[in-house]
């Protein structure tokens, strides 16, 4: 999965649905880019989208983008208990790196915290109905 990709989908997750101008213009991005990034993302099944009318998330789109949300809060968890970083420096970091995490790495973070229903911050850490692995994306 591309970066872009990634942050179009938390966009469109805490927003339920955006139009590409819309997304292009939150993100300070081109149209056609954006606009290639919803393609890809459809024809990978994660967004529906017809054209002039704003993106919804599939119903795999919104499990990629829990369980994403969910490797990003464990790994936060992971940096602010284990390297005492602040809550907002372990949050960027997080945006850096998310991608590059297995779900093997993610499930032993959650282990190792007792699976945690909140991350330090208070954010509510969400279950997707399973763990997708950067294998299948």
């Amino acid at each position: 999965m591309l970066d872009l990709d990634y942050h179009v989908l938390k966009i469109l997750f805490r927003s339920e649905s955006m139009k590409v101008g819309d997304i292009s213009k939150k993100m300070n991005i081109a149209h056609s880019t954006i606009g290639s990034c919803i393609k890809r993302l459809e024809n990978d099944g994660y967004v529906i989208y017809k054209r002039y009318k704003p993106v919804h998330l599939s119903e795999k789109g919104k499990d990629l983008a829990i369980e994403l949300t969910r490797h990003a809060r464990l790994l936060e968890m992971l940096l602010i208990n284990e390297l005492k970083i602040t809550a907002e420096d372990a949050h960027a970091e997080c945006e850096k790196f998310n991608l590059l995490f297995s779900c093997n790495i993610i499930k032993k973070i959650c282990e190792i915290y007792g699976h945690p229903n909140k991350c330090p911050c208070g954010e509510e850490i969400l279950s997707s109905s399973e763990c997708i692995c950067e294998e299948k994306l």
